[in-house]
């Protein structure tokens, strides 16, 4: 539901009020004075994109510099470990 604000014509300020797309727009009471002179005005918008919405806006080179970037780091080698590791010789207890 979204919210809508009233300005008061006695005090001037603005009160909100939650309400359905299908409110009238009828005056309410005022918060701050109680006077019933109160007009809906045009309030702000906010939009909250998915995290799709976001990822489709990002540049296609994106994918690509990230993968390159990817590739050239140290841990992208597979037989990073097995270079690092000593030859296991048994013991003779």
């Amino acid at each position: 539901m979204p919210i809508y604000p009233y300005r008061c014509s006695d005090c001037g300020k603005v009160t909100d009020l939650l309400a359905s797309i299908d409110a009238p727009d009828d005056p309410i009471e005022c918060e701050h004075c109680h006077s019933r002179r109160t007009q809906r005005i045009i309030g702000r918008v906010a939009y909250h994109a998915s995290d799709n919405a976001k990822s489709s806006r990002l540049d296609p080179k994106y994918d690509k510099m990230v993968d390159d970037s990817m590739r050239k780091s140290a841990s992208a080698d597979p037989d990073r470990l097995l270079r690092r590791m000593k030859p296991f010789t048994p013991s003779d207890d």
